[in-house]
């Protein structure tokens, strides 16, 4: 069975080297070298073409979501999950970058099986949100089925 490539695009290069080091060694997935670039400029990390990017929210959501849109529109079959600070709520940000493309995200506290995890689960077209967050997730869902229904075709 061939490894799972992983990318990491993460301005914070203590951050990046932490994600890192959960990764090194996880059975099954291989770190690529650093995957940061600029908001929208995704050529680095088409260079790398790995199968799951791990990226920073901060990083997706610059530029109106300019990383996440050139991926989804260059590489859709690559994996996207973001990373975010557990401290502050970025619930909308979430969102946003989900119906963008994001396939999942984790906090920095995630540790390394959570990491390894969500990678594998990436990797299997499965998305990766934690429990808290599927309410939203359904909710959006809803209100655009709703919104969908009511208007007139």
């Amino acid at each position: 069975m061939q490894a799972i490539t992983v990318a990491i695009a993460d301005d914070d290069a203590i951050r990046r080297a932490r994600y890192e080091l959960f990764l090194q060694g996880a059975q099954g997935i291989r770190v690529l070298s650093d995957a940061t670039s600029s908001a929208g400029d995704i050529s680095k990390i088409r260079k790398l073409n790995p199968r799951v990017l791990l990226a920073s929210l901060k990083q997706c959501s610059d530029a109106d979501y300019a990383m996440l849109n050139s991926l989804r529109r260059e590489c859709p079959e690559m994996g996207v999950i973001l990373l975010t600070d557990e401290a502050s709520p970025h619930d909308d940000l979430i969102m946003q970058a989900l119906a963008k493309g994001a396939r999942g995200y984790l906090n920095l506290e995630a540790g390394s099986v959570h990491i390894s995890k969500a990678v594998h689960v990436i990797e299997r077209g499965e998305a990766w949100v934690p429990r808290k967050m599927l309410k939203k997730v359904m909710d959006q869902i809803l209100i655009g089925y709703h919104q969908d229904k009511a208007s007139p075709n």
